[in-house]
């Protein structure tokens, strides 16, 4: 990993100098610095970005820009998470981190996995999803790309379409369902 001081702007950038941007992005677009078409516009760039100059032609106007694109230390994943929801309910909405590893289980239960605004700490994301007698909600952004691997068992498991944006976070989801459901869906953000 480079310093800041020995950081060439034409180096490639890897996943982590990507997200860190993202995450930039997304709080000023929570601090109302960023309307909403701009800031998805640039968040489409950032994961598309090859080097730090396109990172920090993005992020240039924005305070906390140079500490966060210069910063050398890396981007620590989350904790893997389990969100249970047993004859009751779970929500994850608004600004989050999404962890590395996400196992949700609803079971008599209902939950909602709202990522459209959620920061990812890592570029590959792993969602189990299970729901027995229950159901379950999981909201993309239209940025990310994903690959869906369940089944419904006298129930439903949605698959949505794969390819989002070059560079942008790989979400793969799996389980099942069992007279339940698991709703995937693709939504915009809200414009601010």
């Amino acid at each position: 990993m480079s310093t800041p001081a020995s950081r060439d702007s034409t180096m490639r950038a890897a996943d982590t100098d990507r997200i860190r941007v993202a995450q930039l992005l997304t709080e000023a677009a929570s601090q109302g610095r960023l309307q909403m078409p701009e800031y998805e516009n640039r968040l489409a760039k950032a994961y598309a970005a090859q080097t730090y100059d396109e990172l920090d032609r993005l992020s240039a106007d924005l305070p906390g820009a140079m500490s966060s694109s210069r910063d050398c230390g890396g981007v620590r994943p989350a904790p893997s998470t389990l969100l249970l929801a047993i004859m009751s309910g779970f929500e994850r909405r608004g600004r989050w981190n999404v962890p590395k590893r996400l196992t949700a289980l609803a079971l008599f239960g209902g939950g909602v996995i709202d990522l459209r605004y959620a920061d990812f700490t890592c570029h590959d994301v792993e969602i189990k999803s299970y729901s027995v007698f229950g159901g379950q909600t999981i909201l993309l952004p239209p940025e990310v790309n994903v690959d869906v691997r369940g089944h419904g068992v006298m129930g439903a498991f949605d698959h949505v379409d794969e390819t989002g944006s070059p560079g942008a976070p790989h979400i793969t989801i799996r389980g099942f369902s069992l007279w339940g459901s698991v709703g995937i869906k693709r939504k915009k953000r809200a414009a601010t």
